[in-house]
């Protein structure tokens, strides 16, 4: 579906993915010899981790690095293709866990994952890795197991409540003390790789997001949006209560139950895609619990074909509804990214997050992005201007603008020519959006 243009976090993904066909790994800035902390770089500081001045993405390469083959040869439509069959692959590799094909359905059609077949990101792809985990779990393989395992969760800390219930569900497949073991010798590896490489042993993902965990707004927000596109989890949490009423009190659905919520309370933000991505990692979770549950369970056809129609036509309705909202926004972002590229001055600068990843397809069109942040001074980004020796620059804003520009900037330490003139503003083209701009020029007296 080429009417989805990548868009916040997806085109964050696409430049990495991009960068993955050149061998770049990191996120270049053409300016850090100038602005060594990266206090302009085009994006917000939660999206990237600074180490030997070089700006790494704190989405791991992973993804990039196996999907860039197929952007290389198809574009946009290589990705959906490749996940398409990795949503397809964690479907067969459920049915090859449980041998029950009425589950299998419902892992596909059970939430708003489909989704992503159609977006640039690693949602679908990380849950294939975590299909190909319970898969080697289910079939007695512990190295490769707790290999996956400690992959994910650097990946995703959050899986680390998936992974927990692993020995619940799978009791006898695998001598779980050295699964534990193992998994502890493989973080510790891993956290001194992660130091050489990042200068941390924490993954990125976490170290960047420790400070925003425990937000109302988010965990009611994630909890409605679970029981609005999980209908799984409404099936699971019926069975639970059926299983409660008829006195088998079962602790392990409980716990399930109640460590989907607690991710729901300690996610650091929504998602920024109004879906429950976080929580996607349950949803193999639900089925096997339920399969170890009910081993023999026989429901009418009738009804099993009643509930999977429901399920999909439910899911099918989410999707579209998602696709809808997600092409409007693209629409309008892809008019803003063509009237970007339309003006003339090389350099451009925002004090929105939110437009400069718009405006990340144009470092490929020799264009300067950089992005204002509260903790710099007016002065220092005239001073930046003048140590590059940018003599113009347009400013991108939607009011009310965070950090506004004055008419004048002005050249601290300066002899001659000494300040930045606002020159012109005027509303943003074709955009149907308050898109404002306005030009400075480096006055010369």
């Amino acid at each position: 579906m080429d009417s989805i243009k990548s868009f916040s976090d997806f085109s964050l993904f696409e430049w990495q993915t991009k960068l993955g066909t050149q061998g770049i790994f990191h996120l270049p800035y053409s300016f850090s010899h100038f602005d060594p902390n990266y206090q302009f770089f085009p994006l917000p500081n939660l999206f990237f981790h600074l180490t030997n001045n070089f700006a790494y993405s704190t989405f791991p390469n992973l993804y990039s690095i196996c999907v860039s083959p197929m952007y290389l040869m198809f574009g946009t439509k290589g990705i959906q293709i490749t996940q398409f069959f990795l949503l397809l692959a964690s479907v067969w590799l459920l049915y090859n866990v449980t041998k029950n094909e009425v589950l299998a359905l419902f892992l596909l059609f059970g939430s708003s994952i489909f989704l992503y077949v159609f977006l640039i990101h690693d949602t679908i792809f990380v849950f294939f890795l975590e299909m190909v985990t319970i898969y080697f779990t289910a079939k007695k393989n512990v190295s490769l197991s707790a290999l996956f395992s400690v992959v994910l969760i650097w990946m995703r800390p959050e899986l680390v409540f998936v992974f927990c219930f692993l020995p619940f569900l799978f009791p006898n497949s695998i001598p779980w003390k050295q699964y534990f073991l193992l998994c502890g010798v493989l973080l510790v590896f891993v956290s001194f790789i992660n130091f050489g490489f990042y200068a941390t042993f924490l993954p990125i993902r976490l170290m960047k997001n420790r400070n925003s965990i425990g937000n109302w707004e988010v965990t009611v927000y994630l909890f409605r949006l679970l029981m609005e596109q999980i209908p799984l989890f409404l099936l699971f949490l019926f069975f639970l209560i059926w299983e409660w009423i008829q006195k088998k009190k079962n602790v392990l659905s409980l716990l399930v139950a109640i460590a989907t919520i607690l991710v729901c309370i300690v996610s650091p933000n929504t998602g920024g895609h109004g879906t429950p991505r976080y929580l996607y990692g349950f949803l193999p979770i639900y089925l096997i619990a339920i399969h170890i549950q009910y081993p023999n369970l026989k429901m009418p056809k009738k009804l099993v074909y009643i509930l999977i129609t429901f399920v999909m036509l439910y899911s099918t309705y989410q999707i579209n509804s998602q696709l809808k909202i997600l092409t409007k926004i693209s629409k309008y972002q892809t008019n803003t990214l063509s009237a970007m590229e339309s003006i003339k001055p090389k350099t451009i600068v925002f004090d929105n997050s939110d437009m400069s990843f718009i405006a990340l397809p144009l470092l490929t069109k020799d264009k300067n992005i950089f992005l204002l942040r509260e903790d710099v001074s007016q002065s220092g980004f005239a001073n930046f201007l003048d140590k590059t020796q940018i003599q113009e620059f347009v400013f991108v804003e939607i009011p009310p603008s965070p950090f506004p520009l004055p008419n004048s900037l002005r050249i601290q330490n300066c002899i001659k020519n000494c300040e930045y003139r606002k020159v012109d503003s005027r509303p943003l083209p074709n955009t149907n959006l308050p898109i404002s701009y306005s030009h400075y020029l480096r006055s010369f007296d």
